[in-house]
């Protein structure tokens, strides 16, 4: 016999349901569990359609005395219309299927008050297993209803405020499951499956993605603000269905429980995908006006202003690493009568085939630089003898006087070459350009196709 006095509302469903088999198999009764619980305890005949035990604090509990409670119709009745049907309706289901259930509704009290009640129902089965009786308990959660209902009221109530926002925004949990949004966030989701379509992860929702975000283009702002439990804000590239971009920005509040813990964040995306276009565009047009300012359209080599940009960062490095350096002005022999005889047009693709075997003959980090029409530069870094240079301008010159083939064209070309040395010949960008260029109209004047060394004499 089941001795202790026991307060239901500590039991689970399925403690409950065994104390009942347990004293069932015992005494095919339920009479000595009566006096020891808070609830109403009951038996029923299921042959003679009648309640044949049903414990005395009903009349406490319910205002039902027992005599009050004769046949099923007569339990119906005590539930509250709305629930009435369908508890009755899955209680005879239950039954007929042989299955042990509970049940959770409304009963209405016999002074008219409605309480919610937890009815947990066994059945007592004969020798060849068919129901023949069944033993409940009948619990007031009507407390612990309440307060669930009082949680989905407040929630509902937050989802209200969320709704109105036209913001997407998601409520994410420290396992990546998003447990609220709003309207604005919903829409995106329209004919969208996910692997738990009841708690989607964020990463599914925002990225298409089967694992959450990483990587320096999509920092995950749920990581970074349960590391620094601070908000954040993010940029992150949405894709859309069709693969086009979405850029947002991703604003990250941390929330806590009641111990203080960071348990997740809420989510507000803001949508800048044209301000991010904008600024691309933006970024895009100073780069090209840069380019212009500073490169040759033609050849892609660097112009008169960045060459002398250059030149003089040049001259800076190698007076504090004690370097030397040369300067080579070199100007194409001939060039004037390919313009008048063929036209521009071709001179600008012999300046282009010019340009490409002037970069084929010096080092990676020598500097070439196209000064105007068929004038270039090219500084030569960290030599260490003169026959060094020497061998370099000997290099260049035969590579400009092999013939050119150009739209069924043979033409032969030839460069004059004038040079000066760092420090030897100047130590400033002035001193350098003119003895460089004075060097090279000397080369033209002594037969072209030649190189010469500054000489201060």
């Amino acid at each position: 016999m089941y001795q202790n006095t026991q307060d239901l509302h500590a039991l689970s469903k399925d403690e409950l349901i065994a104390l009942i088999q347990d004293n069932s198999a015992k005494s095919k009764s339920i009479r000595n569990l009566l006096d020891n619980i808070h609830g109403v305890a009951w038996e029923f005949d299921l042959q003679a359609d009648k309640f044949t035990c049903v414990s005395a604090n009903s009349d406490d509990i319910l205002g039902y005395p027992v005599q009050e409670w004769k046949d099923f119709e007569s339990w119906k009745q005590m539930i509250h219309p709305e629930d009435r049907e369908y508890n009755a309706n899955y209680c005879t289901t239950c039954t007929l299927d042989g299955k042990d259930h509970f049940m959770e509704y409304r009963m209405l009290k016999k002074d008219g008050g409605v309480i919610w009640v937890l009815d947990i129902v066994t059945l007592g089965k004969n020798s060849v297993g068919k129901p023949e009786k069944l033993y409940g308990f009948i619990i007031d959660i009507t407390k612990k209803r309440e307060a669930v209902l009082q949680i989905q009221k407040e929630h509902q109530f937050t989802q209200t405020i969320l709704d109105s926002i036209p913001t997407p925004m998601m409520v994410i949990n420290n396992d990546y499951s998003v447990s609220m949004m709003n309207e604005a966030r919903k829409k995106d989701l329209i004919g969208r499956t996910f692997i738990d379509n009841n708690n989607p992860k964020c990463y599914e929702i925002s990225h298409y993605r089967e694992t959450p975000c990483d990587g320096a283009e999509h920092t995950c702002p749920l990581e970074k603000v349960l590391q620094s439990k601070q908000a954040i804000d993010v940029v992150h590239n949405h894709k859309r269905a069709d693969g086009t971009n979405s850029f947002v920005k991703l604003s990250a509040s941390p929330f806590f429980d009641e111990n203080n813990h960071c348990t997740g964040i809420i989510e507000i995306a803001t949508d800048i995908t044209e301000h991010v276009e904008l600024s691309q565009a933006l970024q895009e047009s100073n780069e090209q006006l840069h380019y212009k300012a500073h490169f040759d359209y033609l050849t892609g080599l660097p112009n008169r202003a960045l060459f002398m940009d250059r030149l003089a960062q040049t001259i800076k490095d190698a007076k504090r690493n004690q370097e030397k350096f040369a300067l080579f002005f070199m100007d194409l022999d001939h060039f004037k009568q390919v313009n008048d005889t063929y036209g521009h047009a071709l001179g600008d693709k012999v300046l282009q085939a010019m340009t490409q075997r002037f970069s084929a003959s010096h080092r990676d980090n020598d500097i070439l630089a196209r000064l105007s029409g068929d004038e270039f530069t090219l500084i030569v870094k960290n030599i260490h003898s003169k026959e060094s240079v020497q061998a370099l301008a000997e290099k260049i010159r035969k590579k400009i006087q092999q013939p050119l083939e150009i739209d069924g064209h043979t033409l032969q070309l030839s460069t004059s070459i004038g040079i000066t040395l760092y420090p030897e010949d100047g130590t400033d960008v002035e001193s350098l350009l003119l003895g460089s260029d004075n060097m090279m109209y000397k080369s033209k004047a002594a037969g072209k196709n030649r190189f010469t060394f500054f000489n201060p004499n």
